[in-house]
Protein backbone atom coordinates (compact mmCIF):
# COMPACT_ATOMS: atom_id res chain seq x y z
CA UNK A 1 0.00 0.00 0.00
CA UNK A 2 1.54 3.57 -0.51
CA UNK A 3 0.27 5.55 2.22
CA UNK A 4 0.93 9.80 1.42
CA UNK A 5 2.04 11.33 4.79
CA UNK A 6 3.39 15.07 5.66
CA UNK A 7 6.33 14.13 7.96
CA UNK A 8 9.07 11.46 7.92
CA UNK A 9 8.45 9.73 10.56
CA UNK A 10 8.36 5.63 11.28
CA UNK A 11 5.26 4.59 12.77
CA UNK A 12 5.24 3.39 16.34
CA UNK A 13 5.67 -0.11 16.59
CA UNK A 14 7.17 -0.60 12.98
CA UNK A 15 10.87 -1.68 13.96
CA UNK A 16 12.63 -3.49 10.83
CA UNK A 17 14.14 -2.19 8.12
CA UNK A 18 13.24 1.09 6.24
CA UNK A 19 14.71 1.89 3.45
CA UNK A 20 14.76 5.84 2.22
CA UNK A 21 15.30 7.96 -0.71
CA UNK A 22 14.41 11.59 -2.03
CA UNK A 23 12.80 11.80 -4.95
CA UNK A 24 12.10 14.85 -7.23
CA UNK A 25 8.26 16.52 -7.28
CA UNK A 26 7.70 15.19 -10.78
CA UNK A 27 9.07 11.46 -9.67
CA UNK A 28 6.32 11.95 -6.56
CA UNK A 29 3.39 12.80 -8.72
CA UNK A 30 4.24 9.59 -10.89
CA UNK A 31 4.74 7.38 -7.51
CA UNK A 32 0.87 8.42 -6.52
CA UNK A 33 -1.35 5.67 -7.44
CA UNK A 34 -5.04 5.41 -7.56
CA UNK A 35 -4.87 3.27 -4.63
CA UNK A 36 -3.03 5.29 -1.60
CA UNK A 37 -3.92 6.26 1.93
CA UNK A 38 -4.16 9.66 3.47
CA UNK A 39 -2.28 9.83 6.71
CA UNK A 40 -1.46 13.91 6.44
CA UNK A 41 -3.21 15.35 9.38
CA UNK A 42 -3.36 18.71 8.97
CA UNK A 43 -5.54 20.37 6.33
CA UNK A 44 -3.01 23.07 5.13
CA UNK A 45 -0.60 19.63 4.54
CA UNK A 46 -2.86 18.01 2.67
CA UNK A 47 -4.15 21.52 0.75
CA UNK A 48 -0.36 21.94 -0.09
CA UNK A 49 0.18 17.99 -1.11
CA UNK A 50 -3.11 17.77 -3.14
CA UNK A 51 -1.59 20.95 -5.17
CA UNK A 52 1.88 19.89 -5.81
CA UNK A 53 0.37 16.16 -6.64
CA UNK A 54 -2.12 17.04 -8.65
CA UNK A 55 -4.68 14.63 -6.83
CA UNK A 56 -7.23 14.91 -3.59
CA UNK A 57 -5.43 14.48 -0.40
CA UNK A 58 -7.72 13.98 2.50
CA UNK A 59 -6.42 15.34 5.79
CA UNK A 60 -7.11 12.41 8.24
CA UNK A 61 -5.16 11.53 11.40
CA UNK A 62 -4.52 7.96 11.28
CA UNK A 63 -2.18 5.17 13.04
CA UNK A 64 -0.72 3.59 10.04
CA UNK A 65 0.32 -0.48 10.79
CA UNK A 66 2.88 -0.42 8.20
CA UNK A 67 3.16 -4.24 6.26
CA UNK A 68 6.98 -5.28 4.43
CA UNK A 69 6.59 -3.51 1.07
CA UNK A 70 4.44 -0.39 2.07
CA UNK A 71 5.59 3.00 0.88
CA UNK A 72 5.07 6.12 2.09
CA UNK A 73 5.03 9.00 0.44
CA UNK A 74 6.09 11.98 2.38
CA UNK A 75 6.33 15.92 2.63
CA UNK A 76 9.66 16.87 4.07
CA UNK A 77 9.70 20.55 5.23
CA UNK A 78 13.07 22.63 4.57
CA UNK A 79 13.06 23.62 8.68
CA UNK A 80 11.20 23.05 11.80
CA UNK A 81 8.27 24.75 12.55
CA UNK A 82 8.19 27.04 15.78
CA UNK A 83 6.89 24.98 18.59
CA UNK A 84 3.38 24.19 19.00
CA UNK A 85 2.71 26.01 15.79
CA UNK A 86 0.17 24.71 13.29
CA UNK A 87 1.30 26.39 9.75
CA UNK A 88 -1.25 27.37 7.06
CA UNK A 89 -0.53 26.54 3.55
CA UNK A 90 0.77 29.94 2.44
CA UNK A 91 3.80 29.29 5.54
CA UNK A 92 4.15 26.21 4.28
CA UNK A 93 4.96 27.13 0.70
CA UNK A 94 6.98 29.93 2.05
CA UNK A 95 9.32 27.40 3.98
CA UNK A 96 9.42 25.04 1.21
CA UNK A 97 9.51 21.21 1.15
CA UNK A 98 10.61 18.60 -0.66
CA UNK A 99 9.82 14.86 -1.11
CA UNK A 100 10.98 11.72 -0.01
CA UNK A 101 10.17 7.68 -0.38
CA UNK A 102 9.90 5.04 2.45
CA UNK A 103 9.83 1.46 2.33
CA UNK A 104 8.77 -0.83 5.26
CA UNK A 105 11.05 -4.62 4.29
CA UNK A 106 10.10 -5.46 7.51
CA UNK A 107 11.50 -6.86 10.42
CA UNK A 108 14.95 -8.60 10.50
Amino acid sequence: MLYLMSTTVIPHGADGTWVMSTVTAEQARAIVRDQHISAVGHESSAAAMSAALGIPVAAQRLTVQPEPGDEFLCMRLHRRPPEGVVLDREQLESIGYSWALLRYDGTR
